[in-house]
């Protein structure tokens, strides 16, 4: 997979920008504030039809703006364009080769990136919900069905919740209903469960391959999958706890309440790691999760890097650049302030490299 071109039009604060991407490695440089970090977002949100750093899709329309457009010729194979427009008060519209996607769901596992920034940080000190994002982005541009349980999970989750806070407002419970979203909700998860544990377990495996590269070798590190289904049947887990719910206003047991615990010599990595050891394991279980892909896809995604050089110390960071230069990885496009940082880093590697300054 490769990037070809991209064009931002009233994106984030490019007014109308326009880069080619000829190399095997761009390197966006620029002081901050020149919206690096923004073209990387627009190259992940081509991918996952959402922002990376932004849950509101307005919030992507430059200050002062009513819409935004962001388009990008793609390669894999077979040419790709993509063109993404969104505007306030309407939902954002995505074409493929001319033709608009009905729902954009169907687009997601046709571009493929991985993306690693300083904000990643969260996987680590953040809350559930940033490590469910993780595994569920990644599972879902390998696996359409997955996605689309997903999808189905959450929708039935919304209904039974609102169903739950209506029997409180009228002190009126009817069995029959909540078996109802049970019976669509049961079989979608088990299905994510099912996934999930299959695909942790493949990362936790890469994740250990690669870790040791980054650290001193004394620490021993790994993920655990945590969930309700683990010890329970999920349909008796949603009768033993109606009661529970009930009383709660909100389904209380599944799979929106899993999470990976990260650990390193057998405690939490958010309690007992270092701020390097922090660093470290973040960018490998990226790896591991770039390496996943494209073993199970076949082709290399885009890898995007997001000021790396200056979160991480040199030592770190040279052997990042030795792992990145084996034809494990394809095109990789990253930002930076200092363009000669750059070039020192990569002066060794057998890939062609460019500089675009913003």
């Amino acid at each position: 997979m490769r990037i070809n071109r991209l064009s931002l039009y009233n994106f984030k604060n490019h007014s109308d920008l326009k880069l080619d991407f000829t190399a095997d490695i761009t390197g966006i440089i620029g002081n901050n504030g020149k919206g690096k970090t923004n073209v990387l977002d627009a190259i992940y949100l081509l991918s996952t039809c959402k922002s990376y750093f932004n849950a509101i899709d307005y919030q992507l329309i430059k200050h002062g703006e009513t819409l935004c457009a962001v388009n990008a010729q793609f390669y894999d194979n077979q040419q790709i364009d993509l063109q993404l427009a969104i505007e306030q008060g309407k939902k954002k519209k995505l074409k493929r080769n001319d033709k608009q996607y009905d729902k954009l769901i169907d687009h997601i596992g046709m571009i493929n990136v991985v993306m690693i920034t300083p904000d990643d940080v969260e996987l680590v000190t953040g809350h559930s919900d940033v490590r469910r994002r993780f595994i569920d982005i990644c599972i879902s541009q390998t696996d359409r069905e997955y996605l689309n349980n997903l999808s189905e999970y959450q929708k039935v989750l919304d209904q039974r919740n609102k169903q739950l806070k209506l029997f409180a407002q009228h002190r009126h419970f009817d069995e029959i209903i909540i078996e109802s979203y049970d019976a669509k909700l049961v079989p979608a998860g088990n299905y994510i469960y099912k996934k999930r544990t299959e695909v942790l377990g493949k990362l936790n495996a890469l994740f250990n391959e690669i870790y040791p590269a980054f650290s001193s070798g004394e620490e021993l590190v790994t993920f655990k999958y945590e969930s309700d289904l683990h010890t329970r049947d999920f349909a008796s887990a949603l009768k033993e706890e109606i009661n529970k719910d009930l009383g709660a206003e909100r389904t209380t047991v599944g799979l929106h309440k899993d999470d990976i615990q990260f650990e390193i010599n057998g405690f939490p990595l958010k309690r007992f790691g270092s701020q390097g050891q922090s660093k470290s394991f973040i960018v490998a279980l990226k790896l591991a999760q770039y390496r996943f892909l494209s073993e199970t896809l076949g082709t290399l995604p885009i890898l995007l890097l997001d000021d790396m050089f200056e979160k991480i110390d040199e030592v770190r960071a040279q052997r990042l650049i030795d792992m990145l230069s084996s034809d494990q990885f394809g095109q990789i496009v990253l930002t930076d302030t200092h363009i000669e940082r750059v070039r020192k880093h990569f002066e060794n590697v057998n890939k062609s490299i460019n500089f675009v300054e913003l």
